[in-house]
C-alpha cells in the first residue's frame, strides 16, 4: 500500500498546504480519502490520473473534505478523448446517500448522470469488504457523521483519522497499525473541541503502539509564523512519540 498526501491543510487556505485529500494505491485500486477544494489540481501536480480512480471515501460532510466531488464527476464526464467505462464507488458514513443527492441535485443541468458507467453509493458502518483488501470504519468525535478509516490488506494497515478529537475508541481502532495519519490541528494551548492537538497525537501514537505517525490537517496560528508553529507542533508530539512526522503535500509513504 502506498499513501500520497495531496492536502495536509484545512479549510483555511495556505500556499504550501492544500485542503484535506489523500490518495491510496492498494494493488490495482486507486482510492481518494476526502476531496477538498483543489483536489484535481493536486492530483495533476502529483502525476495521478483522476480518470483512473476506483473509489472515493469520505470521512464526513464538511465542505473542506467533500466539495471537490462535483468537479471530479464533471471532469470524468467531459474530459476530451476520455470515455469512462469502469464504475466509480463513493463510500461514506451514515447519511451519505442523502447528502450526495442533495449535493448534486442543483447541478443536474451541467452534470448529467454518466451513461457509460455507474456511480455506486455505499454507506459504511463497520467494515466494507473488497477482493484485495478491507476497509474498516470507526466513529470519531468531531461531528454527527464523522468516521476514521482503516485500510487493511494481509498484515498491513493504514489508518486515516479524518477530523477527530481524543477518544479511547480511536486508540483501540489504531492499535498496532503500520501507519497512522492523524488530525493535528493545533498545539495543546490552542486546543479546540472536535480536533486533536500535537500532544494528544503523540499520546495516541504511543498508546496505540503504531509503527509510524504522520501529522496532518494542520491549522496555523495568525500570530505565529507558520514554519515556527509547525516546529512547536512537532516538538510537542515528539514528547510522547519520538518519531512523529509532519505531513507535507505530495509526501509519499509506503507500508
Amino acid at each position: 500500500m502506498n499513501l500520497t498526501i495531496l492536502g495536509s491543510g484545512t479549510c483555511v487556505p495556505l500556499l504550501e498546504r492544500g485542503a484535506p485529500v489523500n490518495f491510496l494505491q492498494i494493488g490495482a485500486q486507486n482510492i481518494l480519502v476526502d476531496c477538498g477544494a483543489g483536489t484535481l489540481k493536486q492530483m495533476t501536480k502529483a502525476g495521478i490520473r483522476y480518470q483512473d480512480l476506483d473509489m472515493i471515501c469520505f470521512t464526513h460532510f464538511h465542505p473542506d473534505h467533500i466539495d471537490e466531488l462535483p468537479a471530479i464527476l464533471h471532469a470524468l464526464n467531459w474530459t476530451p478523448g476520455f470515455k469512462r467505462t469502469k464504475n466509480l464507488t463513493l463510500l461514506g458514513p451514515k447519511g451519505f446517500k442523502t447528502h450526495f443527492e442533495k449535493m448534486v441535485a442543483p447541478l443536474g443541468g451541467v452534470m448529467p448522470r454518466p451513461d457509460t458507467y455507474q456511480i455506486i453509493i455505499k454507506e459504511i458502518s463497520t467494515v466494507f469488504h473488497l477482493a484485495e483488501f478491507e476497509i474498516h470504519a470507526c466513529k470519531t468525535k468531531h461531528c454527527l457523521e464523522s468516521i476514521a478509516y482503516k485500510f487493511k490488506t494481509g498484515e498491513k494497515s493504514i489508518v486515516i483519522s479524518g477530523d477527530c478529537d481524543y477518544d479511547d475508541a480511536l486508540i483501540k481502532f489504531c492499535n498496532h497499525t503500520d501507519l497512522l495519519l492523524l488530525d493535528c490541528s493545533f498545539i495543546h494551548e490552542h486546543k479546540m473541541i472536535g480536533h486533536l492537538t500535537a500532544k494528544e497525537c503523540g499520546i495516541i501514537g504511543l498508546k496505540a503502539k503504531v509503527k509510524k505517525l504522520i501529522l496532518t490537517h494542520l491549522y496555523y496560528e495568525p500570530h505565529i509564523e507558520s514554519g515556527l508553529y509547525d516546529q512547536y507542533r512537532l516538538r510537542e508530539a515528539r514528547k510522547n512519540f519520538e518519531t512523529a512526522i509532519l505531513g507535507e503535500d505530495f509526501m509519499v509513504v509506503g507500508v
